[in-house]
């Protein structure tokens, strides 16, 4: 009895800490802005905006939380010390209850081959470096902007080396070092984009315009290059001649080092892959806030506070800044918003860009009512200004701009952007916007945008942008954006973003889909916010709810609930467990699922004839979460298991069973107790051994067993 009481005691502590918070990586941040270099140096204008804006980029989509995200505006030396201490002291406070720690140290103002300046003082590169080093953490990033910086990166006569990768799943050590300029050079700020030339490209590449590889993260490697090339090739025509940003780095582990995530719920604008050329983004007060170069293809998605923006776009490179024919897009980005801009929404007059255009600008157009005899013959004719009201054909109807009504038996086509109803037995062609209804035996097609429903007996595509309803027997494809509900017997594909509801009989995909996937067979998308449904999920990044036999992820922040789910963040383990009973049962199990939730599959026989004889064979299922407590991990998980004896006995059900299992990380061995609770009237084959009230219910009494094991 006593075993059973300290037994229970042990599991209510566990179960209580099921809730706990528990983190994985823990990254904290000093943003410092000093524009005060002394009496015998030029005031900065832009030091403290640079630190400020690092700070809220990092804050955003750096993973560093407002608590340990400090900003620091001119201030004296003492106070950075203090803070770096204090820093220091909240780390080791924490080491024990993270798997990772990390320091990001950025500094803004001036300073000189020997140290940072603030007003008449200076703390040497040096003593940074050393405190730095001795915080504890893990990980140390240090971004220096500032005149002769890159002497930070030789304090030690350390080799610039090519950084081994690391993600977010490894085991990591070590530091980075970025600076603005080489030991010699100076570093620059610019009017023109109120701020210092280094720090505003290497924000910009944060945001997104380095993410070379497109899949929604920033590393370390994109964003130096990135900020590299841009400050180089920005500077060498100024004044103060290049400028050399330069780096040490010293990391081990295998992977890549993640400095932003952009599929975290953030405002965001993502850039369709026909747009290519020179952007340059301004906010509501006309500051220069993002300014890159996008090459024709992926689409590129770049984050940023929610506001008013005016982006601007110059096509051809040659002669960029000298175009005549620079276009512009002005846009309200909402609140955790992602919108999503085309070759359309840029006008080269910078007429303010809307994402539904509304009714159609007629002007002194001719409204006609026509009957088509034979396709492209009309009556009355039609000029190619006509605006069309309502057209009827036996063949088909052409019409150069519908406002509307257009019918056929064969098929229906618009030139300019329209909007009403296309109805047609064969199918329907819109080669510009169309808001309204297309319905067809068996095609419908937009090359435009498309807004409304479209309905056909086998296929549906717009070519652009698709925000309504697709309706389709066999198949529906929209462009580069999707916002609405796409329904078909077989497939739905959306090519990138999208936003809504797909129901398919066997098929979906989609880019970023926001809503639900559900289907009979597949499910993949990029990027899932929502739910998902099929007998086969695949995600790049699920956030959300997986339901299925299996569940496939690059990384999964959610519950996903299937026979085996695997994602490189999560839990992929396989085990042996040997009980400590007269019976001496072995067990070999597969666990699959998060770091936090998981699905457990056993199966074990007695250890003398584990494949000989079937009697005494047991097998089960268990939702089950992962606690990470220091050097352990302890999974608290329940299900039900079953015994081959009791099957032969018409004893034909499940026994509830649960374990505790503490293991110790990076070892693979655990040990802990499995428990067999009996409810009234129940027999078993399974309940034998020691025994205690579950919960402290007679009526309900637990067999439990010590176990020891290990897994890989």
């Amino acid at each position: 009895m006593k075993k059973g009481i300290i037994l229970l005691i042990l599991l209510s502590a566990a179960l209580s800490t099921v809730s706990a918070d528990v983190m994985e990586v823990r990254r904290f941040g000093l943003f410092i802005g000093a524009n005060n270099g002394g009496d015998t140096r030029q005031k900065l204008l832009y030091a403290g905006d640079d630190a400020t804006a690092m700070s809220n980029t990092m804050r955003d989509i750096g993973g560093i939380d407002p608590p340990d995200n400090i900003l620091l505006i001119d201030p004296d030396s003492n106070e950075i010390l203090e803070k770096l201490r204090e820093m220091s002291r909240e780390i080791n406070r924490v080491e024990t209850l993270v798997r990772r720690t990390e320091v990001m140290f950025y500094y803004s103002g001036h300073s000189d081959e020997n140290g940072i300046l603030l007003s008449d003082n200076q703390i040497r590169y040096k003593t940074i470096r050393d405190m730095l080093e001795a915080s504890g953490a893990d990980v140390v990033i240090a971004v220096l902007d500032s005149c002769s910086s890159g002497a930070f990166t030789r304090t030690k006569g350390g080799q610039r080396r090519s950084p081994f990768l690391i993600d977010e799943s490894s085991t990591m050590e070590g530091h980075a070092f970025l600076t603005s300029s080489s030991e010699t050079e100076l570093s620059q700020e610019s009017d023109r984009i109120g701020a210092s030339f280094f720090t505003h490209y290497l924000i910009t590449g944060l945001r997104g315009a380095a993410d070379n590889t497109r899949d929604g993260r920033v590393t370390l490697n994109e964003v130096y290059q990135h900020t590299y090339q841009e400050t180089l090739s920005k500077t060498e025509s100024t004044i103060g001649g290049p400028q050399h940003p330069a780096y040490e780095i010293q990391l081990t582990g295998t992977g890549d080092l993640v400095l932003t995530d952009l599929t975290v719920p953030t405002s965001a604008l993502q850039l369709s892959g026909e747009l290519a050329g020179r952007f340059s983004v301004r906010n509501r007060q006309d500051r220069l806030v993002a300014e890159f170069t996008k090459p024709e293809g992926d689409t590129l998605k770049l984050a940023l506070p929610s506001g008013a923006y005016t982006i601007r776009l110059d096509d051809d490179l040659e002669t960029y800044g000298n175009s005549d024919d620079v276009k512009t897009a002005r846009i309200e980005l909402s609140r955790n918003a992602q919108l999503y801009l085309t070759k359309r929404d840029f006008s080269s007059n910078g007429l303010e860009f809307t994402r539904f255009r509304g009714n159609l600008k007629q002007g002194d157009k001719d409204e006609k009512y026509v009957f088509a005899l034979l396709p492209g013959l009309n009556y009355p004719s039609l000029n190619a200004d006509d605006l069309v009201r309502i057209q009827a054909g036996l063949l088909g109807s052409i019409a150069p701009q519908l406002s509307g009504i257009q019918a056929s038996w064969i098929f229906n086509i618009t030139g300019q952007e329209s909007e009403g109803i296309q109805a047609s037995e064969i199918f329907n062609l819109a080669e510009d916007d169309f808001q309204g209804i297309q319905a067809s035996g068996v095609f419908n097609i937009t090359e435009g945008q498309m807004e409304g429903l479209q309905a056909s007996g086998v296929f549906n595509i717009s070519d652009s942008s698709m925000s309504g309803i697709q309706s389709s027997g066999v198949f529906n494809i929209a462009g580069d954006y999707f916002s609405g509900v796409q329904t078909a017997g077989l497939f739905n594909i959306v090519d990138r973003p999208a936003t809504g509801i797909q129901a398919a009989g066997l098929f979906n995909i989609a880019g970023e889909l926001k809503g639900i996937q559900a289907a009979s067979l597949f499910n993949y998308g990029s990027y899932m916010h929502g739910l998902q449904a099929s007998l086969l999920n695949v995600t790049g990044t699920m956030r959300g709810l997986q339901i299925g036999l299996l569940n496939i992820n690059r990384e999964v922040y959610g519950l996903p609930i299937g026979f085996v789910s695997l994602s490189r963040n999560g839990i992929v383990d396989t085990g042996v467990w040997y009980e400590y009973e007269d019976d001496h049962r072995v067990y070999t199990s597969f666990q699959s699922g998060t770091n936090y939730f998981y699905t457990l599959y056993y199966f074990g026989n007695k250890q003398k004839d584990y494949l000989e004889s079937q009697e005494d064979m047991v097998w089960g299922f268990h939702l089950g979460s992962r606690i990470s407590f220091g050097p352990f991990d302890i999974d608290l998980d329940g299900g039900a298991k079953q015994c081959y004896k009791d099957l032969s006995e018409d004893h034909n059900f499940s026994v509830p069973s649960a374990r505790v299992i503490i293991a110790l990380k990076g070892f693979g061995l655990f040990w802990g107790v499995t428990m067999d609770i009996q409810y009234p009237g129940a027999t078993s084959a399974l309940y034998t051994g020691e025994k205690f009230s579950f919960l402290g219910n007679r009526d309900y009494p637990a067999y439990y067993r010590y176990v020891f094991g290990f897994r890989i």
